[in-house]
């Protein structure tokens, strides 16, 4: 077993988020009243928070009662701003579409705290355009988002959609530990196409960095979590001990079926994932679907990973112009894919009759990938290696130029 505190830990130094305290503050507001508004609820304390930026925490105490909300509740604030719910349940009373929404530019702090039952989204962090490039983060800590109309979380810096995105330049940066993102988007009322339980949108110049830790995104009817930068810049990701599992059950798009995890990246920029001690099973298209648009690479790490039973590639990733594509699989299953490869990396040009482009390098140690639905591992690229050490798979279909080493 992980030691999560450790892990915490080590993210916290390695995001620059040390400096984030749950414990002393500048100022704080202490929401005690479960009403919808009026003193002491935690719409007043947000409101209070955006007349004051000395306010840099909200703290619920002896909240036994749901706080429903009548309409959104908004931080406008530039401060970043660390909300501690004590397990309190924030949620919708009637219609309300979010439940809270931050649009003001300051980094967002939450633990201990639920999300549930919004029309549309739980949570909407919109980031203004500003002058200069920056970084935002999110933070969640013992987090559940549920059952929400779209989206359990929207992270957004695109023109258009849920939120109020600017297209900025600014990197987004979002952590997430010990928490639950489950059954959102499942309202046939208003579910929608490609609202998942997690989405990050960045666009503009800027990049994407996120870290997930002992973290469920299980049964969303659409993508478990998906991360979509479309402007010049990478995708760092990292996952440790957490399931992407059953998610996809809403009618899909036929444009884009919905995947356990899903990255895309559109510009200029590489593509790094890196998933440690997790499963990817059982959703009803990819189980991990990366696509890179731009010039650029695509890198993947997996160790002790599960992929398993998805619809389409348990494993696929597609670079669609100029650039790479490496896997190290150690110690990973992929196996039943119910009519798609098991493991499909490809790299070709999409607006150049498909001519491959990029070379295509895998090495799987102590791994197994068989029986898959179509083969199970396909290679397309201008060349490259497969190396396989203490591995099997039963079919492969390679590219001619690939070529296969065996390690004893």
């Amino acid at each position: 077993m992980l030691n999560k505190t450790l892990v915490v830990f080590s993210f916290l130094a390695a995001f620059s988020l040390a400096g984030v305290s749950f414990s002393a503050a500048a100022k704080t507001v202490i929401v005690s009243d479960s009403a919808d508004s009026g003193p002491n609820t935690f719409r007043a304390a947000v409101e209070k928070a955006n007349r004051d930026g000395s306010v840099d925490a909200i703290r619920f105490r002896t909240i036994k009662r749901p706080v429903k909300l009548k309409t959104p509740v908004v931080y406008t604030g530039a401060q970043g701003i660390t909300i501690e719910g004590e397990g309190a349940e924030v949620t919708q009373k009637g219609s309300t579409t979010h439940l809270l929404v931050a649009n003001g530019g300051g980094n967002l702090y939450l633990e201990n705290i639920s999300f549930t039952n919004a029309g549309k989204s739980g949570i909407v962090v919109s980031v203004p355009k500003g002058d200069r490039p920056r970084e935002q983060v999110v933070f969640l800590r013992n987090v559940v988002l549920s059952r929400n109309g779209w989206y359990g979380l929207h992270f957004d810096d695109q023109l258009g959609g849920d939120g109020t995105g600017a297209d900025s330049s600014s990197s987004l940066r979002f952590l997430m530990i010990d928490s639950t993102v489950t059954g959102n988007n499942s309202d046939p009322a208003v579910a929608a196409d490609d609202k998942d339980g997690i989405r990050i949108d960045e666009g503009g110049d800027g990049s994407v960095t996120v870290v997930i830790s002992g973290s469920v995104l299980n049964k969303n009817s659409a993508d478990g979590m998906e991360i979509d930068e479309t402007g010049r810049g990478d995708v760092l990701a990292t996952v440790i001990g957490s399931s992407f599992n059953e998610n996809g059950d809403h009618p899909q798009k036929p444009s884009d079926p919905e995947d356990g995890l899903d990255i895309d990246e559109a510009g200029p920029g590489d593509i790094h994932l890196k998933i440690t001690k997790s499963t990817i099973s059982s959703n009803r298209d990819e189980g991990l679907d990366i696509d890179e648009h731009g010039d650029g690479a695509i890198h993947i790490s997996a160790v002790e990973l599960e992929a398993s039973g998805n619809a389409g590639e348990n494993v696929r990733a597609t670079q669609l112009q100029k650039g790479n594509v490496s896997a190290l699989l150690r110690n990973v299953t992929v196996t039943r894919s119910r009519r798609g490869d098991g493991l499909k990396l490809e790299s070709f040009d999409s607006g150049n009759d498909g001519n491959a482009t990029g070379k295509i390098f895998v090495t799987l140690q102590n791994s197994n990938i068989l029986r898959n639905g179509d083969e199970d591992i396909q290679l397309d690229g201008a060349g490259g290696e497969l190396v396989i050490h203490q591995s099997s798979f039963g079919t492969s279909k390679l590219l001619e130029g690939i070529v296969i080493t065996r390690i004893p």
